[in-house]
């Protein structure tokens, strides 16, 4: 048997890892992220892990080499080129998800949503951004929705002290990254006006989340300091990305 390593993070799953591969639970959105993941490797999407097999409660995928960016980020996880590379990753897993979302029920999606793109849920490898994990969440949804927790979390658009608590030391200039990303990503003029006010909606779905199922209800403070501050500084933001 291959020596085996619990794996920092998941949240809602244990990770084991094993050789070059890795272990996890299986649960009811197993069977849409097994077939996602199906499609990414189809669409020659390199930077998602490869399904290899499952069993009744169990999947086993290719392991990404690398480093997760967990909190405090690294100090090259916060630059430009990082921002750069994950905004091209998001847009080009947005585009080959296009004719896969189209066989779901849900008419009114334009793609499917990673629904938590974040440095957390990223690869690293010699300063370059390698490898998305974590599908478990994944649905049809629109591209701004899932933009929206991308560049809050990205950019960020947390406030200073949760920013500094994060690894953001120092604080870089929101507006021109928040701008960087939209320009990099390609988001449209009416996405771009959407998209504060659905930072904010992605924002309070989180916390109505936790307190219904009484999960990390610590961080919901967090959340909603957060809220007020994206609140307080709307107008800069949107005059930072509308053309």
């Amino acid at each position: 048997m291959p020596e085996q390593e619990v794996l920092k993070g998941g949240n809602s799953n244990q990770v084991i890892r094993e050789a070059n591969t890795v272990v996890r639970n299986t649960g009811a959105w197993s069977p849409f992220v097994h077939a996602l993941l199906k499609h990414l490797q189809e669409s020659g999407l390199k930077e998602a892990p490869v399904l290899i097999e499952t069993s009744a409660d169990k999947e086993r995928l290719t392991f990404i080499e690398g480093e997760v960016g967990n909190y405090p980020l690294k100090p090259y996880m916060q630059s430009d080129n990082i921002l750069v590379e994950a905004a091209r990753l998001l847009r080009r897993f947005h585009d080959l998800t296009v004719d896969l979302v189209k066989e779901s029920a849900n008419t009114s999606a334009e793609v499917i949503c990673h629904n938590d793109f974040a440095p957390y849920n990223c690869v690293f490898q010699s300063g370059h951004l390698v490898g998305i994990i974590d599908f478990d969440t994944a649905a049809p949804g629109s591209r701004v929705w899932d933009m929206a927790y991308a560049v809050y979390r990205f950019v960020p658009l947390t406030n200073d002290l949760h920013s500094q608590d994060c690894g953001w030391n120092p604080i870089p200039d929101r507006m021109a990254r928040l701008r960087l990303f939209c320009d990099t990503y390609g988001v449209t003029p009416e996405d771009r006006r959407k998209l504060i006010d659905t930072v904010q909606e992605r924002l309070r779905s989180l916390v109505n989340y936790m307190e219904r199922n009484g999960s990390n209800m610590e961080h919901i403070p967090l959340y909603m300091n957060d809220l007020k501050y994206i609140a307080g500084h709307q107008t800069r933001f949107m005059e930072a990305i509308i053309k």
